[in-house]
């Protein structure tokens, strides 16, 4: 009887004590070029099912440049991540910098949730655009979103939440919704 609750007690012991031993993660990311942030993609599924697979999901972000007086002017395809396909393997990049050419750490992005099996019957379930304020803490690196999608019917689905996230300090930033539209 004794030997079980010294067994608990020192269980127990090492959890409130934590494991201060255990070395942090050394990440070494790949460096993006001056005024840029490198970004990749990685989608959660919230209700997944076989139509995932079948209605081809993907996630588009666009990198839309506004003139002075706040015109789009030009709208380059940053990333097109499909669900079913690698996620997280491919690098794109945000280009820091106005239409001017200067630095900026505003940078106006639009994300679409597009399905389809193909692109002659392509679907836009869910689009956003925003002004995405990158703080400095993930200015000029190599992050990654993690977008939490969800289906909501036939080649329909929502960007319920998307998360930027700098793996080698752990930092993580909502996204979208942003604090500002609620």
């Amino acid at each position: 009887m004794m030997k079980p609750m010294l067994l608990v007690i020192a269980l127990f012991t090492m959890l409130l004590a934590g494991c201060g031993g255990m070395p942090k993660p050394v990440i070494e990311a790949a460096k993006p070029r001056a005024d840029a942030t490198n970004v990749r993609v990685m989608m959660a599924a919230t209700n997944y099912d076989d139509a995932w697979d079948k209605e081809n999901v993907r996630l588009r972000c666009h990198q839309i440049w506004l003139n002075d007086d706040d015109v789009p002017t030009n709208k380059e395809q940053v990333l097109d991540a499909a669900y079913n396909g690698r996620q997280g393997d491919k690098r794109a990049v945000l280009k820091m910098k106005d239409t001017d050419g200067r630095s900026t750490t505003r940078v106006r992005l639009q994300f679409e949730l597009v399905s389809g099996e193909n692109k002659t019957n392509e679907n836009v379930s869910a689009g956003t655009t925003l002004e995405w304020y990158v703080p400095s803490s993930l200015a000029n690196k190599d992050i990654l979103m993690v977008a939490v999608v969800s289906r909501k019917g036939k080649n329909s689905y929502a960007l319920d939440v998307l998360y930027g996230m700098d793996p080698a300090t752990g930092e993580l930033v909502q996204i979208l919704p942003s604090y500002d539209a609620q």
